[in-house]
């Protein structure tokens, strides 16, 4: 009987040691399945990580080629820059040439006197009989015989027929001086048909008459009867049912 107790009490030493290892071992899995939960979690979390610097490098390649966009920009925009700071200097050069004080008034200089002659001559021979004066800022100043002075204004449209004409002509050998080259065609339209009274036509032939025998003159003129027999030839064109035709 006392045999038997003890060999029960071992059975139930051995059984709770047995129970007391289970129960260790249980929870080293436990401890074990935690390490493998916090590991996945870590797994889960480098691999976000990855996925994310995989789009940052993505996001950083972009950066870098719109970086260099924009370099290449700036390096347009700068020669541009300079481009334009010529363009600049060059007009500033431009502008104090073309001044009143700049090579505008040295040719002025140069050219008025003739100018103001050769007015002058072919005021005479339109039979007006006044004298007139340019300035450097092409000011005109018109005296009569009495010294009076006049503007260009104060003439009657007759009057200024003849300035302009004589004008016309001065300039016409001011650009034969100038570019040592002759125009060898003059276009009159309808300046017989103005403010030209009998006299101031027949003067103007005299001055028609002075032109280079290789001058092409053409007289477009509403008045064909005024000025025939005063030129070498004549195109006479009239009106038929709205159409105009060669006579």
């Amino acid at each position: 009987m006392g045999f038997e107790i003890i060999s029960s009490q071992k059975e139930i030493a051995d059984n709770e040691n047995l129970l007391s290892e289970e129960t260790s071992k249980f929870q080293d899995v436990e401890v074990y399945r935690r390490d493998i939960k916090r590991t996945q979690e870590r797994i889960r979390s480098l691999q976000c990580d990855l996925s994310q610097g995989g789009q940052d490098l993505d996001s950083l390649q972009t950066a870098k080629s719109t970086l260099e966009d924009l370099r290449r920009s700036r390096e347009e925009i700068v020669q541009r820059k300079m481009d334009l700071a010529e363009e600049r200097e060059y007009n500033n050069v431009i502008t104090e040439l073309l001044k009143d004080s700049g090579i505008k008034t040295k040719i002025i200089k140069q050219y008025l006197p003739v100018i103001n002659k050769l007015t002058n001559q072919y005021l005479q021979v339109l039979d007006f009989y006044v004298h007139f004066d340019l300035d450097e800022g092409f000011n005109e100043t018109i005296r009569s015989r009495h010294r009076d002075a006049f503007s260009y204004s104060s003439f009657s449209e007759g009057e200024k027929q003849r300035i302009d004409l004589a004008l016309l002509f001065t300039w016409r050998q001011i650009a034969k001086m100038k570019n040592s080259v002759a125009t060898n065609l003059l276009i009159l339209d309808e300046t017989f048909d103005s403010s030209l009274d009998a006299d101031g036509v027949e003067n103007l032939l005299k001055i028609l008459d002075t032109l280079d025998n290789d001058t092409n003159v053409f007289i477009i003129s509403h008045k064909g009867e005024l000025l025939d027999n005063k030129f070498d030839r004549k195109i006479e064109f009239v009106k038929d049912k709205n159409f105009s035709k060669v006579a």
